[in-house]
Formats: C-alpha cells, structure tokens, sequence
C-alpha cells in the first residue's frame, strides 16, 4: 500500500474532520485550545468493505479515539459529507443522520451500538478493536506462551496468548512475542462462549510512538457478515478537542426514537453502498 506524504494526507483528513465537526456542531469547528478541553487522541481514515446476507458495501470511515472509552466515527460515501456520525462515551451515545436531519440517544452498551454499528462492542471495545489493545486493563491482561507440533519432525510452534478475565464478554488473542502486536483475536458471550466477533490485525505503524494496526478484518458468525478496514491516512497520534467526540445537537435536527433503522447500520449495510464505485 502506497502512503501518502504527510502533507497531503494530515491536509485531506483534515478537510473530512472539519466538514465532520461542521455538521455535528452547527456551527465553526476551529478549536481554541485555550478555551476547549484537549486529550492526547488518535485519528484515522479508512477505507471500508463490508459483505454479508444482503450484499456487499464500500465506505469511508473517519475515526477519532480519545482512550479509554471515547469515539467518534463518521461514515461517508464516495462523495460529499458524512452520512452517518456516531459518538460514544462510557455513558452514552449519539447518532447524526444529516441527510434526514434527525439524531438519536442511546446507552452505550453493546447492545445499543450494535444497532446502530452492527458490531455489538461498548465505545471501550471499539476504541480497543482500531487501537489492537486487549479489551481490558493492561493491569488485568495475562500473557501466556502455547506450543504445538510443527508439520516439520521434531519441531514446535510457540506463541503467546493473551486473555483478559471473563466478564461479559471472554477476550482471547493471539501475538508472536511477550507484549508485541495482537495478531488476531477472538471475542465470545461471557456465559455462553458463542464467538461475537473475530479480528485479524496487520500492516502495524513503524518507528517510535504507539504500533496501531493499519488493517482490521472483523468477521461476525452470527450475522454471516465481515468487514475490512484499510487506513489511507493515519492512525496519529494528535491532540483533539474533547468536542469532537462529544458533539452537540445541530439547530434544526429532529430526535428520532432509537430502534433499528432499514439499511442505516454504519459499518455492515448499504447505507454508503455504490456498487459502481
């Protein structure tokens, strides 16, 4: 994959934020550090496929992490703004949906992101899922080294499995060294143990600074459905104002009552489809 020089590529996300931060505030987006909170965040664009039961997809995702529970993501088509924008805390959660003028308040469980996503994490799931982080503390991880019989005579296979401790989701993940890259991960129901989701992560960030993966591959048994991310720009590390990811009401935007939406499931369905793209 070719990178773009950085010039180019801060300018043109740049302009996607910045249209983003527009519509969900109604008014400027210029940031004055002096008088709006700034964290330590993340930000990134994407280039998304989805495929399941009712077809295939293509999107572009803006995504803007500010960890250890905050996100905001914004889904755009081939062209124009953003179709959908869905921003979540620990404690709540809000969906944009400019084309029809309307939002909507949801809790940010699993349950309540799923249906507005279609991938059932909290907003700290998601935010570990871009950032290839175990979904629990680093204080609560356990690492542990697995061998296997090579397919060569007389030879193993090692590598080391990372756990985090059952609650209601059991996270389990795969890495070649002691506190190296996830390479992929397994998520299941905390009671049950049916597989929720599983991620293979690749294409890492090199150099000095956090390793956040550049390609992200979901799939959801479940559903029969999956999902591929590619970054085109980022992940960086930037400083980002704490009012991106917690955006107000536009003026002139009418509360819709949560509940599924035909078509409007950011990350699965044909609400960015165009198949001749």
């Amino acid at each position: 994959m070719k990178r773009a020089r950085p010039s180019r590529a801060r300018g043109a996300m740049a302009a996607l934020y910045l249209a983003g931060a527009a519509c969900a505030t109604g008014r400027s987006p210029a940031i004055d550090p002096a008088t709006r909170p700034m964290s330590p965040g993340y930000q990134a664009l994407f280039r998304g496929q989805s495929e399941g039961p009712e077809g295939k997809g293509r999107f572009r995702l803006a995504v803007t992490l500010l960890p250890p529970d905050r996100i905001r993501m914004e889904f755009f088509g081939p062209a124009g703004g953003p179709r959908l924008v869905v921003a979540a805390s620990r404690d709540s959660a809000v969906a944009l949906r400019p084309s029809e003028r309307v939002y909507e308040r949801a809790a940010s469980s699993a349950r309540a992101l799923e249906g507005l996503l279609g991938v059932p994490l909290d907003a700290a799931g998601l935010v570990s899922l871009f950032t290839g982080r175990p979904m629990c503390s680093p204080e609560a991880v356990r690492v542990e080294v697995q061998t296997r019989p090579a397919a060569a005579f007389g030879r193993t296979v090692a590598w080391y499995e990372v756990t985090c401790p059952p609650g209601e989701v059991r996270y389990q993940a795969r890495c070649e060294e002691r506190g190296g890259n996830l390479l992929s991960a397994v998520v299941r129901e905390g009671i049950s143990g049916a597989i929720i989701l599983e991620v293979e992560y690749g294409d890492y960030e090199k150099g000095l600074g956090p390793r956040w993966p550049r390609q992200i591959r979901v799939r959801l048994p479940r559903r029969g459905a999956a999902v591929e991310l590619s970054a085109v720009e980022g992940p960086w590390s930037r400083i980002v104002s704490e009012e991106i990811v917690s955006p107000e009401i536009p003026d002139g935007f009418r509360e819709r009552a949560p509940g599924p939406v035909p078509g409007a499931q950011g990350l699965l369905s044909g609400l960015d489809v165009n198949p001749g793209d």
